[in-house]
């Protein structure tokens, strides 16, 4: 199938099942791009499906067993939600910061990572995807930021 980059104005050849991001690339279905949008198209990680599930699973591991507040409960159910989904792009801005709290928040996601991070088969991934938490910006966080459940997570 041939896609329109519309930001770029050319076209580029895609596959059936592609995920487009930033910029209008385009990456095949089974990967899985872990980004950060408000720093631009340099801030992205590219893993496979079962390397971005293990990922969220390990994070969601060691962050678990410190959680107290209802925030951190929160996102460890969302990583677990979203290892299980399949999804295809999780951006640092689908997390809900409060900005009340963001920086307590992000500092308990970058701590549940760093501890992933000593049994973790993908290490270097996860130092990636903490740089781009760590450099999320304060002024991207918006009042009533809700979660983004995974579309097989949502029950009616």
């Amino acid at each position: 199938m041939l896609d329109i980059c519309p930001d770029a104005g050319r076209s580029q050849q895609g596959y059936a099942g592609d995920t487009k991001l930033s910029e209008g690339r385009v990456y095949p279905d089974a990967m899985v791009v872990f980004s950060n949008r408000r720093l631009g198209p340099g801030a992205e990680l590219l893993v496979s499906r079962e390397v971005a599930s293990e990922l969220l699973r390990e994070v969601a591991a060691a962050a678990g067993p410190t959680a107290q507040a209802r925030w951190e409960h929160e996102l460890v159910s969302w990583l677990q939600r979203c290892a299980a989904s399949g999804s295809t792009s999780i951006d640092v801005a689908d997390i809900a910061w409060t900005p009340e709290h963001f920086e307590r928040q992000r500092r308990f996601l970058v701590e549940a990572i760093q501890r992933a991070q000593g049994s973790s088969r993908h290490g270097r991934a996860l130092t990636r995807w903490c740089g781009m938490i760590e450099a999320h910006p304060r002024e991207s966080v918006s009042v009533g930021r809700r979660w983004q459940w995974p579309p097989s997570a949502v029950t009616l």
